[in-house]
């Protein structure tokens, strides 16, 4: 299902499911068996689909090509193939819940809301594209340093912090936590890489 699909799918389904809720009072007593379930729709659907069709959007705007261009073709591919994974998520939810506004499907829907931040992408594009700076930098002072040496290792080192923080490792449900300690790493690696320069200015 494409982007506009997706979107289509939870404005039609809000405007159905809260028509179903008026249709529910409107029917009276002999559907009093199904109030709690109408409350749930009606309750539910506008809200919740709006938003998920809100977040969806927020995704494709964390991860337009615009934004992206700074980053390495890995990278970028890396984060593309992450948010096709995410979107498809919340696209899921909205479907289960628009098919079968449930308790069960309204607490899933609602889990995605929680769960998927698109704020992670900027994030993320954020740091890897200092990652990619100071690889690049690492790619240059490899050259100038003596193998062996202290500022060989220092190059090592800076190197596997920037590997411990990849692209592929950043989505929509990504901690704070990991995107703090993914960030930290890349200060890191690029005060080692000033500390390498600043030997080789002294020598």
């Amino acid at each position: 299902m494409t982007r506009t699909a997706r979107l289509a799918v939870c404005a039609v389904a809000a405007l159905a499911l809260a028509g179903v809720g008026t249709d529910a009072q409107a029917l009276g007593g002999h559907r009093l068996a199904r109030d709690h379930h109408t409350r749930i729709e009606h309750d539910g659907s506008p809200r919740v689909l709006h938003a998920l069709g809100r977040l969806d959007r927020r995704l494709e705007r964390a991860t337009r090509d615009r934004r992206l261009a700074p980053l390495s073709d890995a990278d970028r591919a890396d984060l593309q193939t992450n948010v096709t994974v995410d979107e498809a998520a919340v696209e899921a939810a909205a479907t289960a819940y628009s098919a079968d506004p449930t308790a069960a499907s309204l607490a899933a829907a609602k889990d995605v809301l929680r769960s998927y931040h698109a704020d992670r992408y900027v994030v993320a594009t954020n740091i890897l594209r200092h990652s990619r700076r100071t690889a690049t930098a690492i790619s240059a002072l490899q050259v100038l340093v003596v193998p062996g040496s202290d500022d060989d290792t220092a190059l090592a080192t800076a190197s596997g912090l920037l590997a411990g923080a990849p692209a592929s490792g950043f989505t929509a449900t990504t901690t704070r936590a990991r995107l703090h300690a993914a960030r930290r790493a890349v200060a890191q690696a690029r005060a080692l890489v000033g500390q390498v320069r600043a030997d080789l200015a002294t020598d």
